[in-house]
């Protein structure tokens, strides 16, 4: 079920019980404008705080990782929208992630085998991992291309 299904379902219901009690009219009208306020889906979506810019001829859009703007061709686009983050930054994420599940498995692995000492160390390595890794700060624009070029 949508938002929008979910409010309609909830707007008849509430409608149909205010007009079966024994409310008044302004309470039943102060009622709906309550619920129209915090449940009525929103529409369009919102605004972009960062809007793709044209720059010299090219389409830019901001990587929420580097904190910066760069070309179409190095972003990360779905049908014809910007995912938020460019190629070389999900490849960061992607291989931060894949080493944060390597060391919890290390983790558990040390700690089936009794060595809890291990099994600790490796646990907190990852969970200082996946605590730096959606961090703009992790990523290094010219690094980042660097690796990934390479």
């Amino acid at each position: 079920m949508t938002k929008t299904q979910l409010w309609k379902n909830v707007s008849t219901q509430v409608e149909e019980l205010l007009a079966n009690s024994k409310v008044s009219k302004k309470f039943s009208e102060e009622l709906m404008y309550i619920l129209e306020v915090n449940l009525m889906p929103k529409s369009g979506g919102g605004n972009s705080m960062n809007p793709p810019k044209e720059i010299d001829g090219v389409m830019n859009y901001y990587c929420r990782y580097h904190q910066q703007y760069e070309p179409v061709d190095n972003m990360v686009m779905s049908k014809g929208k910007s995912k938020g983050y460019c190629k070389a930054a999900i490849s960061k994420w992607n291989k931060a992630n894949a080493n944060a599940k390597k060391l919890e498995s290390q983790a558990v692995e040390a700690m089936s085998n009794g060595d809890f000492e291990k099994a600790q160390e490796f646990a907190t390595k990852a969970k200082d991992l996946k605590a730096v890794m959606n961090n703009p700060e992790y990523y290094n624009y010219e690094e980042d291309w660097a690796e990934f070029t390479k």
